[in-house]
């Protein structure tokens, strides 16, 4: 379940239970609370998406490790002088289990 689906799951119960306001916000609260910690924005711009959105797709494709991943995203970034979005494969792990995450951003 995703967390927009658990917010979805939560706004139809409190309607169809009649819960208090306060109650529904409190929950929803806690959801962005948790979308923040596990599933944060991604913020990067389209020259960066370009570069990564192909080696997460065709990465998963061929059956890639994300350190086969880590690999290719930094010698390409290196030899074509992207500006890489990631510094530490923290970043980059959760882009390459969520890439919905992401959100291009002006340069």
């Amino acid at each position: 379940m995703t967390f927009d689906e658990a917010a979805t799951k939560v706004e139809n119960i409190v309607g169809d239970l009649n819960i208090p306001l306060g109650v529904e916000n409190a929950l929803l609260d806690a959801i962005e609370i948790l979308r923040d910690e596990y599933a944060p924005t991604i913020e990067m711009t389209k020259e960066q998406h370009d570069y990564i959105d192909p080696l997460i797709q065709q990465g998963k494709e061929l059956g890639a490790t994300f350190t086969e991943f880590w690999e290719v995203y930094k010698f390409i970034g290196a030899s074509k002088k992207i500006d890489r979005t990631f510094d530490r494969q923290e970043q980059a792990m959760l882009a390459w289990l969520h890439p919905e995450t992401i959100k291009i951003v002006d340069e």
